[in-house]
């Protein structure tokens, strides 16, 4: 089976002190000077590619893990450690383009990938990553692929039949499928949030070997049927003030409160029903 987990690197905005938080005339907070790490679902969804993987090879399964950022080159030290990790593949796409509220033109870009590639079973995400927050980059992925994708993921095991066995959260509680790939699969708040760390040893060894790069126009070209890029460029941000007029009801005690707020305000609204 192989397996591609897409992810993101983004700042540490725990780093940023009260005094840091100077928002731009564009809405921006300046965060080029803090650590970046990885975005907490893509690390839950890196790690639970490695425990899907680890009980496979004991099995006698083969699963290759792949690992995808469309990041600039900071990204080259978090694609090191996870080939370090047992990822085989590692890959950055460079792109120029403003991403961070573009999720569109991210799904594009992975999904030209995949199709260049040709031989992925399974796609992990995670469910959101900062600074867009806008949870959509799995679900247009997964229409870009013509995939089933399910979302808030918590486990994925393998299962005897050449099928993957997926848990995640729903409205009833959590739910266990078992699935016969291809899929998307959009990682949520799973219980093991955190990658493990590599050893001294692989992180050497890795050290000295490039990065697999490829520029967005060049695998974009690699797959033309995909659809053309949102022709958006992002030229501001604003706040969005969600105000509601609010009244003080005096009264001695709160049986009298009910009563002038049934009078004064419920009676009248709840006739027009």
């Amino acid at each position: 089976m192989n397996v591609l987990v897409c992810f993101k690197v983004v700042p540490d905005l725990d780093q940023l002190s009260g005094s840091d938080w100077v928002v731009d005339g564009c809405s921006r907070v300046e965060t080029r000077f803090i650590k970046k790490m990885i975005n907490p679902y893509d690390e839950s969804a890196l790690e639970l590619a490695l425990k899907l993987a680890n009980p496979a090879k004991v099995s006698g399964i083969t699963t290759n893990l792949s690992a995808l950022t469309i990041a600039d080159s900071g990204a080259n030290l978090t694609l090191k450690n996870l080939r370090a990790l047992g990822y085989q593949q590692a890959v950055r796409i460079e792109s120029d383009a403003e991403l961070d509220f573009a999720p569109q033109e991210i799904a594009i870009l992975i999904a030209a990938y995949i199709r260049n590639a040709n031989d992925f079973d399974l796609i992990i995400i995670g469910q959101q990553s900062g600074v867009g927050d806008n949870a959509k980059t799995p679900l247009l992925t997964a229409e870009l692929m013509q995939w089933p994708c399910i979302t808030q993921v918590t486990a994925i095991e393998n299962d005897p039949a050449g099928n993957v066995k997926v848990t995640s959260l729903a409205d009833e509680g959590t739910v266990t499928r078992v699935i016969k790939p291809p899929c998307v699969l959009a990682v949520g708040n799973a219980p093991f949030s955190t990658l493990r760390v590599p050893t001294l040893k692989a992180i050497k060894e890795q050290a000295a070997v490039p990065i697999k790069t490829i520029r967005s126009t060049e695998i974009r070209k690699a797959a033309p049927n995909l659809p053309d890029s949102p022709d958006a460029e992002l030229l501001k941000l604003e706040v969005v003030h969600r105000k509601r007029k609010s009244m003080i009801i005096n009264g001695a005690n709160a049986p009298e409160k009910a009563k002038i707020l049934y009078h004064s305000y419920l009676k009248g609204w709840l006739a027009d029903l």
